[in-house]
C-alpha cells in the first residue's frame, strides 16, 4: 500500500515538474524575441544585446587606424604608443557606455569619459619630449571617445536589426 502511494506521488511530482519546465521554456522563448511585433528600441536592450554589441566592436583595430598618422611622426614609436594607449582606453569605455545605453549623445559620453584623459594618459606625462607625448595621448583619447561612441551605437543598431530580421523571417 505504501509503495502504491509513493509511486502515485512520484508520478504526480514528475508531471508537475514537466508542466513547470514546459512553461519556463515557453516563457523564455517568448522573451527571447519570437513575440516581437516590432524592432526593439535602444532602451529595451538586455545584457545579451550589450555583450553582442561590445563584441562586435574591435577597439584595437579602430585605434590602429586612428593612430596611423602618428606612426610617421618624428618620435614615431613613443608618439604612436601614446596615441594607441589613449585611444584604446577611451574607445573601449565609450563603446561600452553607448552599447549599454548609458549615454544618449556625444556630449554625454565626453562628460562621462572625457575627464579621464588625464588619468588614462598620466604614464606619458614625464615621457620625452614631455608636453608633446602627453598631449598626443590626450588628443587621441578624445578621438577614441568620439569613435567608440559612434561605433557602439552602430553596433547596437546592427544587433537589434539582426534580431528583428531573424524574428520576422523565422
Amino acid at each position: 500500500m505504501k509503495n502504491d502511494k509513493r509511486s502515485s506521488l512520484l508520478v504526480a511530482l514528475v508531471l508537475v515538474l514537466a508542466v513547470v519546465a514546459g512553461a519556463t521554456i515557453h516563457s523564455k522563448r517568448s522573451t527571447a524575441g519570437s513575440t516581437l511585433t516590432q524592432r526593439r528600441a535602444l532602451d529595451q536592450t538586455t545584457e545579451m544585446h550589450w555583450k553582442l554589441c561590445e563584441s562586435n566592436v574591435d577597439s584595437q583595430k579602430e585605434c590602429t587606424a586612428i593612430c596611423q598618422p602618428e606612426r610617421n611622426s618624428v618620435q614615431r614609436k613613443t608618439m604612436h604608443q601614446a596615441c594607441l594607449h589613449g585611444c584604446q582606453q577611451a574607445h573601449v569605455a565609450s563603446t561600452a557606455l553607448s552599447c549599454r545605453g548609458k549615454v544618449k549623445s556625444e556630449e554625454d559620453v565626453f562628460v562621462e569619459i572625457g575627464g579621464l584623459a588625464y588619468v588614462h594618459c598620466a604614464k606619458f606625462q614625464a615621457t620625452d619630449p614631455k608636453p608633446e607625448v602627453f598631449a598626443t595621448c590626450r588628443k587621441y583619447h578624445r578621438a577614441g571617445v568620439k569613435n567608440g561612441f559612434r561605433m557602439g551605437l552602430d553596433a547596437m543598431k546592427d544587433v537589434l536589426d539582426e534580431e528583428w530580421l531573424e524574428t520576422k523571417d523565422g
